[in-house]
């Protein structure tokens, strides 16, 4: 016998209205969640961000800084066998393997930082003072306001010499390195007993290295027509000099912080960590970084470690041992409700300066 059917109940309105409720709790609590996710996914990336930029740019600066002062075996400064004092000459200048310059004002000019930054290669308009390349000079009125600048000199990648050079010889030959010399390079000659410095005004090919010409000229960047390479009595590469003999590029890194070619998420630029090496351009090296600080590590009772720290400008750099490098990093973009992730990275980095 067949059942009777039974009529289906519809959902009253009372039931739809918790249903609808709850819905919208539910629904609620899921949107709230993703929003915390993403805000905490920002936050974490921001950090991260941060993190990575100090790092980066730490290790620039101390390769950088142990690099100094580097010349070879010799101990001596090079003879300068170019036109101009070589105190005048800023990207060459491997008779001072660090400086830096504290920036004590709240404006941006040359007079801003302690010594001034005058000396420096630096744009005027369209064109460079103290630079060897015209339009290669760094762009003071970018520089942020406060932050310092550190410079290191050194001699990059020396490679062996191929054959003796003596005092009347105006050719280097040099074995090939790792990175090879070009025209109008800058280049140090030494061995363990000494030094001269000289600009490569051609670049030959010989045999599996290259020689190096000395041609004359009479700017202060050119090689003095009467000076000589080697000392009188004595050549570099042959059995009357030392041992040891190599040429490598003379190097000077000059680090800064500016504004950066980016944007952040608010369409300003960030700040970051610039680089000039030799007599190139500019670089941007790191972008994040809103301050450079460093602090010196000097030797006054002469027993070669470092006794004290001060500011750059109160002392002759050939004292120096130490650097307290300081970099202020943040995460770039400005993340709602948290601001922008900044903190300060502290490194001592020993250096050899000479």
């Amino acid at each position: 016998m067949p059942r009777p059917m039974r009529r289906q109940g519809a959902f009253t309105l009372l039931e739809m209205l918790v249903a609808l409720g709850l819905g919208s709790l539910v629904t609620v609590g899921i949107v709230e969640l993703l929003a915390a996710n993403q805000h905490s996914h920002a936050v974490l990336t921001g950090q991260a961000r941060m993190q990575e930029s100090a790092r980066h740019a730490l290790d620039f600066l101390a390769r950088s800084a142990r690099a100094a002062g580097y010349l070879g075996c010799v101990r001596s400064r090079p003879r300068n066998t170019l036109n101009g004092a070589v105190g005048g000459l800023f990207e060459v200048d491997v008779e001072t393997g660090i400086a830096a310059f504290d920036g004590t004002g709240g404006t941006v000019s040359p007079d801003s930082w302690t010594p001034t930054l005058d000396a420096l290669p630096r744009r005027t308009g369209r064109r460079s003072v103290n630079a060897f390349r015209d339009r290669n000079g760094i762009d003071v009125a970018a520089l942020r306001s406060g932050s310092d600048v550190l410079v290191f000199r050194f001699v990059e990648a020396p490679a062996p010499l191929a054959g003796p050079v003596g005092p009347g010889d105006d050719h280097v030959a040099v074995r090939p390195g790792r990175d090879g010399l070009r025209r109008d390079d800058f280049a140090a000659i030494a061995d363990c007993a000494g030094a001269a410095l000289l600009r490569a005004t051609a670049v030959q090919t010989l045999g599996a290295g290259v020689a190096l010409a000395r041609g004359p000229g009479s700017g202060p960047y050119d090689n003095a027509p009467a000076a000589s390479l080697a000392p009188p009595d004595a050549g570099f590469g042959n059995e009357r000099g030392a041992a040891g003999a190599t040429v490598g590029r003379v190097m000077t890194h000059i680090y800064y912080v500016a504004a950066g070619a980016g944007a952040n998420n608010r369409g300003a630029p960030p700040w970051s960590l610039w680089r000039k090496s030799g007599t190139g351009r500019p670089a941007e090296l790191v972008q994040g970084i809103e301050d450079l600080e460093v602090l010196l590590g000097v030797d006054t009772d002469g027993d070669g470690t470092p006794n004290r720290y001060v500011l750059p400008g109160t002392v002759a750099t050939p004292a120096v041992r130490t650097l307290r490098i300081a970099v202020t990093a943040n995460g770039v973009d400005v993340v709602a409700g948290a601001g922008i992730a900044r903190r300060t990275f502290v490194q001592t980095v020993a250096v050899r300066n000479g």
